[in-house]
């Protein structure tokens, strides 16, 4: 059976993990080589994958994707491109987290 997986960078990663998503962390330098992974592994149906870390990942990834059908490769926009940079995102963030388990949650 196939999963499916995020690759976001750290600050999102929370919003998914407490969704329940299963998540891989990346930086803008080494998203492309963390897809890439994700993509030979087999393991994986679905690998969705922030824009901001790899612009057009479908397009990014053509080559391993080459014979395969799976995973399906679903790009999303960042939450800075969704919302802009800035408390805008953070205020975004912390009011699903409330209406989701009924409290705030600060990390830091």
């Amino acid at each position: 059976m196939h999963r499916m997986i995020v690759l976001t960078d750290s600050e999102t990663a929370t919003g998914y993990r407490l969704a329940g998503v299963e998540v891989e962390e990346a930086t803008r330098d080494g998203a492309l080589e963390s897809l890439k992974a994700l993509i030979q592994s087999g393991e994986y149906g679905l690998v969705v994958v922030d824009e901001g870390l790899v612009p057009d990942p479908v397009q990014a990834s053509e080559r391993e994707m080459r014979g395969r059908d799976l995973p399906v490769i679903l790009p999303v926009p960042s939450l800075n491109a969704a919302f802009g940079e800035g408390d805008d995102a953070t205020a975004y963030m912390k009011d699903l987290v409330r209406n989701a388990i009924g409290f705030d949650i600060k990390l830091e």
